[in-house]
């Protein structure tokens, strides 16, 4: 198995990458879905069937629908930006709600005090509340970027070469299966682990500055 170490590597390169760009691109745009959520009227109903749709079907099944159904229509979509949206729009919809769970967790007070200083709206929300929400939700998201890079693997079925893909051509060639696997696992859990540990580190560098 050692001499297909490289290319084991060289995918958890890329499933490192796309994970970690899918949750940067569906960062702003999950805080843009809760900021719709709770305006509540029509874009309020738009956010929430937004999150209905992609926290209630399988992201297989989303990755294959933004795979296909582009080329039927004449639009050139590739593996990879197929993976990658559909990564980053399935990351939003639990990021809104996670958003939203820390908007709602905070004091009433908060919103007030910032108001009475004479702050509009988007002032309130980008100077005041969301550096409190981000703080109170990391671990959350943090859940949240380890689910993502892990369901990752699903990439592979559209074609993508990530490190399951890599895993399953190395064993096409070494008919070693066991070993492949365990050496795919083990990458996926360093990955996780280092994933984890920044965002832990991340939760007491905020802890020691909110102080």
């Amino acid at each position: 198995m050692l001499p297909h170490l490289g290319r084991l590597v060289q995918g958890a390169g890329i499933t490192a990458a796309v994970s970690l760009a899918a949750i940067l691109i569906g960062a702003p745009l999950g805080m843009g879905v809760c900021a719709l959520r709770r305006q509540g009227g029509i874009p309020g109903w738009l956010a929430r069937g937004y999150i209905s749709l992609f926290r209630g079907t399988p992201l297989l099944v989303q990755l294959l629908v933004l795979f296909y159904v582009p080329g039927a229509v004449g639009i050139s979509m590739t593996p990879l930006s197929a993976a990658l949206l559909g990564l980053a729009l399935n990351t939003a919809s639990f990021q809104a709600e996670i958003y939203r769970a820390g908007f709602e967790a905070l004091p009433r007070g908060q919103a007030e005090a910032a108001r009475a200083l004479g702050l509009g709206a988007w002032q309130r929300t980008l100077l005041v509340l969301l550096p409190q929400v981000v703080r109170l939700v990391l671990p959350n998201l943090t859940s949240e970027a380890v689910d993502i890079l892990k369901n990752s693997a699903l990439v592979s079925v559209i074609a993508v070469t990530d490190l399951l893909r890599i895993g399953q051509q190395v064993t096409a060639v070494t008919y070693r299966p066991l070993e492949a696997y365990l050496a795919v696992a083990a990458l996926y859990w360093i990955l996780t682990s280092a994933l984890g540990l920044a965002g832990h580190a991340a939760e007491r560098r905020l802890a020691v500055a909110s102080r």
